[in-house]
């Protein structure tokens, strides 16, 4: 009798035992390569099963074939062909099982015992379909040993094979297989002993060891075919992925907003903007937590988020946590994919840093001033309300102080408005250094600020305060290496004798500032019910105004002035009048000063040169006109311009035009007001420094410009006869001017003992009722005329001291 094992050591050719290993480690291999495939694509676990029954039942042919003993051999054909397909369902039962509970160890020990079994029936299945001149008789030990074996490394193979893209993995995997196919096979053909005897005649149908040889190396050639295939796909599948993988890569690094891939709950990749968004490298991302990248507060609701369907799922804000430890606002988006072959989420961040640091600008914006940082007038009411609601509650008082600035205007006009915007700065600051931190300061307006004081303020100690904010003002400023000096005026009104709402506290500090600016400004008034009617009187009025020149409302007046000499009429002056259709004819002295504060005097004063110049033109003789220019009316408009036009439309000779202007033009812009009396001489218009004496006089105006004459106010001239101080100071005026070269003309002469004195001191020219009143119409009858000049007949009176 001849073992097998001698056999194999003497009569097995070594070269086909060498073939039979090839085809199984690359049967095995190509399987392995599929399987990682199959996954992805059911069509790959097909191909699989039929490349690894194909293996064993090749392996097991040609290692029968190596063998080589000394009777004649051949094998059953329908035994033979149910050997490979017993090989294949097998497989590809136990292949389609492992592919769906990979994750199942019960599954898992099921599909190895298949895939066992299927070796092992292919196996036997194949020593059964031997036919040679002798009896096989089969060790039932080993028979159940050689099984065993297959099962165990058929289970081991497949628990390995659950991750199969590395190459390492995949060759542990051929391993394994072939150790289940190598280990049956040849534990099996030691059970197996041969005793010669004579080939049974009349046997079925055969194969001979010539024809399995062919058929053996045809089904090895084609898996080594098939094996080839599968690399090359495996290989430029491999690739893919790669190029894939790189491309996404790419396109995530190109991004701006942070991307990231997890699947149950792991980071799988993260692009670059990931990487700097929370301070790790890439490497350190990949593989922790999601919820390790998030602020801890937000781990429920990442939680319920992973817990549902990413379609389900809308746009969310969380705040991410770097590596610093800093919390980062993001807005999270979420989409399933498939990641290397299994479910996966995409997840996308995008940094709502800048647009909540915008957001937080706007609402700021939209509450503050933007110059000085205060509150508004909406920020303003908010912050009131929310202090009248406690007070109503018994909690404390409230005081509203509404604040303007004083001369502001004039710092913008002298030295620019970028001067301006710095004191506005500079006054915010010192008035809040006044307050205490629970009272509010708003800018509600160009020059206007508003102060609300809370926690019951009693009314001594909110006149202290707003007295301070008022001297605060008073202090000099420094304006970009210059002294700048404005003030302030303060109107307070308090709750709730004041008002309960907060537009009834506001419009009382209103209306109680107005009475501070009517009465000279730079000092603090409490609200008083009366104040309220006199502040609608004054607004109907000035409504009122707004509407004369349309309506044809205002008149001229006109008034000689006689020379001192003669008594001849050299000038009208002209006076506005307001005949209103229900009050009547209202004062100069009334609705000018209305007229200068709320900009009306501009255009006032442009129909009033207008008119007189008008009027002029149509009078029987060359008499001069003289029209008052105001303050005002010379800063805020071009005043020459306006003349010159005027002088050109009417046709009037510019020598016949006289503009009188007051000190006041002076105090606020000097320099400006010299530039604009010259554009005046230019034109060949005179111009007279009027009221002299009553204001702020300086010798240094005189210098500055050189006047064609001088008008004393009347205050002077009524005290005439009864204070000899008065005649030394008129006097003395008459001479200066005289020495200066400029007229001088006296007003309000009302009788005839100040004719004669001022007669005495050389006035050039006079002006009062003594010679007539305003009249719409000049007083130019030859009568009147007799009338004045017979004045100037009584003999000469010199004035003594």
């Amino acid at each position: 009798m001849l073992t097998v094992v001698y056999c194999i050591t003497r009569q097995h050719d070594l070269r086909l035992v060498a073939l039979s290993a090839v085809i199984c480690a690359l049967g095995c291999f190509v399987t392995a390569s599929l399987m990682s495939q199959a996954r992805l694509r059911m069509r790959a676990l097909l191909f699989a099963a039929v490349v690894f029954g194909s293996s064993v039942w090749a392996l097991h042919f040609v290692a029968m074939l190596a063998f080589l003993p000394s009777a004649d051999s051949a094998y059953d054909l329908s035994l033979t062909a149910a050997s490979i397909g017993v090989a294949i369902a097998g497989s590809l039962a136990a292949f389609a099982l492992w592919r769906r509970h990979a994750n199942n160890p019960i599954a898992l020990a099921g599909a190895g015992l298949m895939l066992g079994s299927a070796i092992a029936a292919m196996h036997y299945l194949g020593v059964a379909a031997m036919q040679a001149s002798a009896l096989v008789f089969l060790d039932p030990t080993f028979v159940g040993a050689s099984i065993l074996l297959s099962i165990v490394f058929s289970i081991v193979a497949l628990a390995r094979a659950c991750d199969l893209r590395s190459f390492a993995r995949r060759a542990e995997v051929t391993l394994w297989l072939a150790a289940a196919i190598c280990g049956l096979h040849f534990t099996g053909m030691t059970a197996v002993t041969l005793a010669p005897s004579d080939l049974a005649e009349g046997a079925g149908d055969v194969i001979g060891t010539s024809t399995l040889a062919l058929v053996v190396g045809f089904v090895s050639l084609s898996i080594l075919i098939t094996g080839l295939i599968t690399l090359l796909v495996q290989q430029h599948l491999s690739l893919r992925a790669v190029h894939d993988l790189a491309r996404m890569r790419l396109l995530g690094d190109l991004a701006h907003e942070v991307l990231f891939i997890h699947r149950a709950g792991i980071v799988l990749e993260v692009n670059s903007a990931g990487a700097r968004l929370i301070g790790r490298p890439i490497e350190a991302l990949i593989g922790c937590k999601v919820v390790d990248l998030f602020a801890v507060h937000d781990t429920p609701a990442l939680i319920r988020r992973m817990a549902c369907r990413s379609e389900d799922l809308q746009s969310q804000e969380f705040e991410a946590r770097t590596a610093a430890g800093s919390l980062v606002p993001v807005e999270l988006s979420c989409r399933s994919i498939e990641y290397g072959g299994k479910p996966a989420v995409a997840v996308s961040l995008r940094d709502l840093t800048e647009r909540k640091r915008d957001e937080a600008r706007i609402r700021h914006l939209a509450l503050h001033d933007a110059l000085t940082e205060l509150p508004n007038r909406y920020l303003l009411g908010q912050r009131l309300t929310k202090a009248l609601d406690a007070a109503a509650q018994g909690t404390g008082g409230v005081a509203v102080i509404y604040i303007d600035l004083d001369r502001f205007k004039l710092v913008n006009d002298l030295h620019g408005h970028a001067a301006g915007d710095s004191l506005l700065v500079r006054a915010s600051q010192r008035m809040l250094a006044e307050l205490q931190p629970v009272d509010t300061l708003a800018r509600i307006g160009g020059d206007e600020f508003v102060a609300v004081l809370a926690d019951a303020p009693t009314p001594d100690l909110v006149s202290e305060i707003a007295a301070r904010l008022v001297a605060t003002m008073a202090q000099p400023f420094q304006i970009e290496g210059r002294q700048v000096e404005v003030g302030a005026s303060a109107g307070v009104a308090m709750y709730p004798t004041d008002g309960r709402t907060t537009e009834a506290l506001m419009r009382a500090a209103d209306t109680a500032l107005y009475r501070v600016k009517d009465e000279g400004r730079g000092a603090v008034r409490f609200f008083e019910p009366a104040m309220d009617a006199q502040l609608q009187a004054r607004r109907q009025m000035e409504h009122e105004l707004s509407l004369a020149i349309e309506r044809g409302e205002l008149h001229l007046f006109y008034q000689p002035i006689v020379n001192g000499g003669t008594g001849e009429i050299e000038t009208f002056e002209a006076l506005i009048r307001w005949r209103h259709p229900e009050r009547g004819l209202i004062s100069p002295a009334e609705f000018i000063p209305l007229a200068e504060r709320s900009d009306l005097i501009v255009q006032i004063g442009a129909w009033v040169i207008d008119a007189a110049c008008a009027a002029a033109v149509g009078w029987p003789q060359a008499w001069r006109v003289s029209v008052n220019v105001s303050p005002i009316q010379l800063r805020q408009s071009d005043v020459p311009g306006a003349v010159a036009a005027t002088l050109v439309r009417h046709e009037l000779d510019p020598a016949r035009l006289v503009v009188e202007i007051t000190e006041s033009v002076f105090i606020q812009d000097e320099a400006a007001a010299v530039v604009v009396l010259t554009k005046l001489r230019e034109l060949g218009v005179r111009v007279a420094l009027d009221d002299f004496g009553s204001g702020y006089s300086s010798l240094s105006y005189l210098q500055r410009f050189k006047f064609d004459k001088i008008k004393i106010d009347q205050t002077f001239v009524r005290r005439l006869g009864e204070h000899t101080d008065t005649l030394t100071i008129v006097r003395a005026i008459v001479n200066l001017g005289h020495n200066l070269g400029m007229q001088v003309t006296v007003e309000g002469v009302e009788t005839a003992e100040q004719l004669a004195i001022l007669r005495g001191l050389g006035c050039n020219q006079m002006q009062g009722y003594l010679f007539g009143r305003p009249a719409p119409v000049p007083m130019a009858s030859e009568e009147d005329q007799l009338h004045i000049r017979s004045m100037f007949d009584a003999p000469l009176i010199r004035a003594v001291a």
